[in-house]
């Protein structure tokens, strides 16, 4: 077993990804923490600092935007990629006054209709954030900073639904939890017929459902419905967006030629942000509920991510 542990590898990350930026150019989003937080938790601690400073060379990422001015309404600040700044300097000053969960709850309602944004990096930063959060009982600052930015880009690259997911059965929570996995499983089984020629969009048909699912948990029950609804249309929005194509008979079993251990090895050594996240989020899930769709659609992501 190695000298580095989880929270020791993800606060070494987070220190030096501490300035960088929400994009590399103008839309590739940062996946620095993400991954990094991914990498951790998939059991390659010793190798994350080596990872984050190959990413830092490779990526070339901006610089954190400085504030320029308070957010005095919140509402009309959404979605303002501009104002990224403030949006860090606002719930840096909510986070230091409030527990962390207590943030999460009162934001979750304001920012989960937004959610498609940014190919849902921002939901997706903020649940490998609570994650790292989660794991221990005395976070570090840098810890609960890092929420504050996965917030603030959340904020920032907000962008409504084209078709609003509507009312649903809010007594039906108890089985929010089965959902996702069904949801999950659906779309892992698309993504290995489709074989997408850019491989990375429809990845997050399946990170972002399983990033909601991390942050569940930490919400009351009765917002757990009305996020599983809005994923649900987020998913359909994606698959349709980038040229998905619905897998007959998805349930059935699909043949992987390799093992989820084996795959995130070959992720690492790919070095790819999306090749390690897609291998930690389709394990996990696979972990829940075993389903042959979660190995497949990981096997397919590194197999196009590698020949890129």
């Amino acid at each position: 077993m190695g000298s580095v542990d989880y929270i020791d590898a993800v606060n070494a990350a987070l220190d030096r990804l501490h300035t960088t930026g929400f994009y590399i150019g103008d839309f590739f989003a940062n996946h620095g923490p993400m991954a990094a937080e991914a990498l951790a938790k998939l059991g390659y601690c010793e190798q994350v600092e080596g990872w984050v400073d190959a990413n830092i060379a490779h990526r070339q990422h901006g610089l954190l935007p400085k504030p320029s001015e308070p957010i005095s309404d919140w509402r009309v600040a959404l979605g303002d990629r501009n104002r990224g700044g403030d949006w860090v300097q606002l719930f840096r000053h909510q986070l230091a006054e409030a527990p962390w969960r207590d943030v999460l709850r009162t934001w979750w309602p304001r920012l989960l209709p937004g959610c498609a944004g940014s190919l849902t990096h921002g939901l997706i930063r903020t649940a490998h954030a609570v994650r790292s959060l989660r794991e221990t009982d005395r976070p570090s600052e840098l810890q609960v900073d890092e929420l504050a930015r996965a917030l603030a880009f959340w904020a920032t690259a907000l962008t409504s639904l084209a078709t609003d997911p509507g009312p649903g059965d809010d007594h039906a929570a108890a089985v929010v939890d089965r959902a996702l996995s069904d949801l999950t499983a659906e779309y892992a089984g698309h993504y290995a017929m489709t074989k997408p020629s850019f491989p990375i969009p429809l990845i997050h048909t399946i990170t972002a459902p399983a990033a909601m699912r991390l942050l569940l948990p930490e919400l009351p029950e009765e917002l757990h419905v009305p996020a599983l609804r809005t994923m649900a249309q987020v998913n359909a929005e994606l698959f349709t967006r980038f040229g998905g194509q619905r897998a007959p008979g998805s349930t059935e079993p699909i043949e992987a030629d390799r093992t989820f251990a084996e795959l995130a090895a070959e992720a690492v050594d790919i070095g790819d942000e999306h090749a390690i996240k897609i291998c930690e989020a389709a394990m996990r899930e696979n972990a829940i509920r075993p389903d042959a769709r979660y190995l497949s659609a990981a096997s397919t992501a590194v197999d196009l991510i590698r020949s890129r």
